[in-house]
């Protein structure tokens, strides 16, 4: 059974409580939650067509239909074959005149004064011309969706194990094949090359290879396409990757050292697994998310290496890789059930290493339970 009809009425519910006579779902994890409609491949840039700020599936009290700008006619075309809990299509033709176009589709389903919901991920520019247009106030779908989405159903679950088991099968595959000289480019692709080979729809964010040791200072982000540093002895190597499948994102981490490390290394490699074990157990219903982000980093700060922690624990993940609730200082969510987190503790120390461990981990009574079966032992090449 699809649990989209499902999700529709409560969204409806959820609207009407509060007054909302309409909402855009502009392309967005929202879109995708609510109706299964899923977004385009994401580009490196921006990619504009004409109409876009008005595409998306607009839902009202009774009726759910697709906005599509006329270059992702066939994209919306090809899945609501499929999405009979969606009204239908209209397209906006090429070159077509946008100002009557949002009049006309607006005009018999939100009133003048009225008030339409737009995702946090919308464009500026839906919002700034629709004001101009038709008046209206504006209220942000993660008032009601956010909360939905946090605590994910069996087939969430589903979906988010095997993009977890994805995840592990590209790290299998790719510690056997590293070399010394290796770039973080080359590793980039060994990582890209068997996430795809084990069946992902892609990645769930830009890939993170970031290797640090002495002389290998830098910003912490995604190989794009610069070399970068190169594997050798006393290096260190983070690894930082997720697949998409079925819609779902998995977020995985984990540390290789090239050469025997040092003492210190390794304490702090089971400093890491000790506070993320920490943050697991304290995953249980009922505990606030500062209170998780706490035991696990207290586990750092009382080592001494407390200013090296510098980021949150961990995030909340489903259909977008980052997602409420977040473990972190000052949060102030509430931990649920079937809510699905990653959990990620580091030490960073420029000029000597930076390592972390990271797995998408469910939310039981018994508390915090990996999707990822990856073991957290050291790994040395």
């Amino acid at each position: 059974m699809n649990p989209y009809t499902g999700r529709i009425d409560r969204f409806r519910a959820s609207m009407a409580e509060r007054g909302w006579h309409a909402a855009l779902l502009t392309p967005s994890g929202d879109m995708e939650y609510v109706t299964g409609i899923r977004r385009r491949r994401p580009s490196a840039t921006e990619n504009h067509m004409h109409g876009d700020w008005l595409g998306g599936v607009l839902v009202t009290s009774d009726e759910a239909i697709a906005v599509a700008p006329h270059l992702a006619r066939r994209h919306f075309e090809e899945q609501l074959r499929d999405t009979p809990w969606v009204d239908g299509m209209i397209p906006i033709d090429e070159g077509e005149a946008l100002d009557p176009f949002a009049r006309t589709l607006f005009a018999d389903r939100v009133p003048s004064g009225g008030i339409l919901a737009l995702p946090r991920k919308a464009m500026v520019q839906t919002a700034v011309e629709l004001a101009r247009l038709c008046d209206f106030e504006f209220r942000c779908t993660s008032e009601i969706l956010g909360p939905m989405r946090a605590v994910k159903d069996a087939g969430e679950i589903r979906a988010m194990e095997a993009a977890a088991a994805v995840a592990d099968h590209a790290f299998s595959e790719v510690v056997p094949a590293l070399r010394p000289g290796m770039t973080e480019l080359d590793i980039k692709f060994l990582v890209e090359r068997a996430l795809y080979a084990a069946g992902a729809e892609g990645t769930s964010f830009v890939t993170g290879i970031m290797i640090r040791g002495e002389g290998c200072d830098g910003p912490l982000e995604g190989v794009s396409c610069k070399e970068g540093h190169r594997l050798e002895p006393g290096r260190v190597l983070a690894f930082d990757f997720g697949a998409v499948v079925d819609g779902y994102a998995s977020d995985f981490g984990r540390t290789v050292f090239i050469g025997e490390p040092d003492a210190e290394l390794l304490r702090i490699h089971a400093l890491i697994v000790q506070a993320q074990a920490e943050g697991m157990r304290a995953l249980v219903p009922g505990t606030s998310t500062r209170e998780v982000d706490a035991h696990a980093r207290r586990v750092i700060e009382d080592a001494g290496y407390g200013e090296a922690f510098f980021h949150r624990l961990g995030h909340g993940i489903g259909i977008d890789v980052h997602e409420a609730p977040f473990l972190a200082p000052g949060s102030d969510g509430t931990v649920k059930e079937n809510m699905c987190f990653t959990v990620e503790p580091s030490v960073l120390i420029p000029d000597r290493c930076f390592i972390r461990t990271e797995d998408v981990v469910r939310v039981t009574p018994e508390g915090g339970v990996s999707l990822n079966h990856t073991p957290t032992d050291p790994i040395i090449i």
